[in-house]
């Protein structure tokens, strides 16, 4: 584990916004232009929503290699909103730009909340960013990616999602995809690796109140907590090289820092234990939000991390 003290700031709230060898440091701020299409359509699965089926590509046309970055938002599953990357981290955009990736944040179905008919689940959520990342693999070169293997980064509940798909071989195979299509993982600041460890983390903290919501959208039962585990499939699987990144105060025992932090570290220990390339980065003086929405300034220890982990991964196609 790497800890480091930075900053502090905002509280977590309810609202969770909610994502070769790697990047390379040495890379500026772009000189050319960026462009930004917005609002691209991609493919849904059968049953989705064309109106949630939509994308954000950021990208420069300078004619060098470049691959595929995918942000997955946060918003505690039920909530968020691809442009939320633009609005509130567009230094993480303009970071990955400079490292030659093409930045997208696709939309997809939102969980139904507490009160309502459940008729979209996490599972929805995770095949409709599957059939997102089957459309980019398609159509990806019009926006000048010529290495096709993704990074994929969630933030906050997207930071589940982006491991569950990675472990849950059947979300992309259902899309026509593999998981050698996925380069790396990285997800910032989540508890739901293990959903069932997570609830336990959760009893009697700080972020207690979230138990019903979490219980409504995983169920209520071992067996059904397990489906939405990444922890439960990654002995089967071949996880890609992950990240875990986690902040706030890792004490006292209660508080969001100590419970990302333990579930993170968990996850973690049990990916290295299967012999798969697994991190974990904690910052205790960032905050939940201070993770994206300060990503790519300068000083930013999260950012360096985030560097490090992708100059040590292996060249991928």
């Amino acid at each position: 584990m790497m800890q480091f003290t930075l900053k502090s700031g905002l509280l977590l709230g309810l609202w969770l916004l909610a994502g070769c060898g790697g990047g390379g440091s040495a890379a500026t701020t772009p000189s050319i232009q960026r462009v930004e299409k917005l609002d691209v359509a991609y493919t849904p699965p059968v049953g989705g929503d064309p109106l949630m089926s939509k994308l954000d590509v950021y990208y420069i046309p300078d004619g060098r290699p470049k691959r595929l970055m995918v942000f997955i938002h946060g918003g505690s599953w039920v909530s968020g909103d691809k442009s939320n990357l633009k609005s509130s981290a567009d230094t993480l955009i303009q970071w990955f730009l400079a490292r030659d990736y093409v930045v997208v944040a696709p939309n997809f179905r939102l969980a139904s909340a507490p009160g309502q008919v459940q008729t979209v689940t996490y599972k929805e959520q995770a095949t409709d960013i599957a059939f997102a990342l089957a459309w980019l693999r398609q159509n990806g070169a019009q926006y000048g990616v010529t290495k096709q293997a993704m990074l994929l980064i969630g933030f906050s509940s997207g930071a589940h999602l982006v491991p569950l798909i990675a472990s849950d071989q059947s979300y992309l195979q259902a899309a026509g995809l593999t998981l050698s299509d996925i380069m790396a993982t990285i997800s910032f600041d989540i508890h739901m690796y293990d959903v069932a460890f997570g609830l336990q983390l959760m009893a009697g903290s700080t972020i207690a109140a979230n138990i019903p919501l979490i219980q409504f959208l995983f169920g209520n039962t071992a067996a059904q907590q397990q489906l939405a585990s990444p922890s439960f499939y990654a002995p089967n699987a071949p996880v890609p090289p992950t990240l875990l990144i986690s902040a706030e105060p890792s004490l006292p025992v209660g508080s969001h820092g100590y419970i990302t932090s333990q579930a993170s570290q968990s996850y973690v220990q049990q990916l290295k234990g299967l012999g798969r390339q697994a991190s974990w980065s904690h910052f205790d003086n960032e905050t939940h939000q201070s993770l994206v929405t300060n990503f790519g300034t300068a000083g930013d220890l999260p950012t360096t991390a985030v560097d490090q982990f992708l100059l040590s991964l292996p060249a991928a196609p």
